[in-house]
């Protein structure tokens, strides 16, 4: 076996990766499992939700410095505000890429993501094609745009409703699993509030579209998750052309037999937030991105 090329800063500096963005619950996983079936690298340890693990315990570590978590990311908001702590916090997570994790880990966290072999095929050429997902990076975005000027972000955006909807029922499930004394990661018992979560949905997107102005244009794209389930081999070949990477027909039809166009229709799911959602439906930010309140619940 070859001997490790260990990573430095400026080669992390210099990487250019697709990262996809967007709220909990927004199609980010999808996504995500489209582009790995595609024959993009998007992490050799993912969680059940595709999230990369070494960069959601990036996230973590970001949102912890300030006392937030997933559910409660409004310090966070404040915090990124602040030049010296998004300086602060980007040199440590350049850092923390190039050293190992824990002191019995062998390699260091950049390495572990790629894996031994591919790592070096990373140092030798930098045409592989790669990417994670994690939708903390919404909040954290100013941070990860200092780490890696040169990444490519996709934005993956979906009816902020659909999007309360699809959390809060998963909050109902976690809840009933600490009933049974099982401790689900992640819950956040203020997400059953269904206007909470739609608060939440709000605070994500309005992180991305805030900051995004620091991204160039051309390294930037929307996707629509209702776009994808529609057309998903015109809207999968729209961001594999955007990440650069080629992909043959017949493989990208064959990464698109897993969707599942039936979920274009929530309404069966929206049945039990009748009288709720109303009152959510003239948000500006619903309004602004083009989404009324007709389109998927009645």
């Amino acid at each position: 076996m070859s001997p490790l090329l260990i990573p430095e800063e400026s080669k992390i500096h210099e990487m250019r990766p697709l990262i996809v963005l967007g709220m909990h619950r927004s199609g980010t996983s999808l996504a995500t499992r489209l582009l790995t079936d595609a024959g993009m690298h998007m992490g050799s340890w993912l969680s059940r939700d595709a999230e990369a693990v070494h960069f959601q315990r990036l996230n973590r570590r970001i949102l912890g410095s300030v006392g937030a978590r997933w559910g409660e990311v409004d310090s966070l908001v404040q915090a990124v505000r602040s030049k010296e702590f998004v300086e602060q916090q980007a040199r440590a997570v350049q850092q923390a890429l190039v050293r190992r994790w824990r002191f019995y880990d062998r390699n260091p966290v950049i390495v572990n993501f790629f894996g031994r072999q591919l790592w070096q095929q990373v140092c030798r050429d930098d045409s592989l094609a790669w990417g994670w997902k994690d939708p903390r990076t919404a909040i954290t975005l100013p941070i990860w745009i200092q780490v890696f000027p040169h990444a490519r972000w996709l934005h993956v955006l979906r009816n902020g409703i659909d999007v309360t909807i699809s959390v809060h029922r998963r909050s109902l499930k976690q809840q009933r699993k600490l009933r049974n004394r099982v401790f689900p990661i992640d819950y956040s018992p203020r997400t059953l509030a269904f206007a909470y979560s739609f608060r939440l949905w709000e605070t994500y997107v309005s992180s991305i579209l805030e900051h995004k102005n620091q991204i160039p244009p051309d390294q930037y794209l929307e996707m629509r998750y209702e776009d994808l389930l529609a057309t998903p081999e015109r809207e999968l070949r729209r961001v594999t052309d955007f990440a650069g990477h080629s992909v043959g027909k017949d493989v990208l039809a064959a990464a698109c037999q897993r969707i599942d166009r039936s979920r274009l229709d929530n309404s069966a799911f929206a049945a039990d937030y009748r009288e709720l959602i109303p009152a959510l439906s003239a948000s500006p930010l619903l309004m602004q991105l083009g989404y009324n309140h007709n389109q998927t619940w009645e």
